[in-house]
C-alpha cells in the first residue's frame, strides 16, 4: 500500500470510529461508559483527523 493509500485508509478508519461514537453516544453511556472518556476519545479522533487532512 502506498503512503497515499495508507493515509486514506487511516482517515477512513478515524471517520468510522468517530461516527460510531457519535451515533452511539447515549447508548454507550447508558451501558456504563464514562462520559469523560467518550468525550476525550471523540476529541482525540477529531484532532487526528484535523492533522491528517490539514484542516485547522
Amino acid at each position: 500500500m502506498t503512503d497515499e493509500g495508507a493515509l486514506k485508509a487511516r482517515i477512513e478508519e478515524l471517520m468510522e470510529n468517530l461516527n460510531y461514537y457519535l451515533r452511539n453516544y447515549d447508548r454507550l453511556i447508558g451501558i456504563g461508559y464514562r462520559r469523560s472518556v467518550l468525550d476525550a476519545e471523540i476529541e482525540l479522533l477529531k484532532e487526528e483527523l484535523k492533522q491528517l487532512t490539514g484542516k485547522q
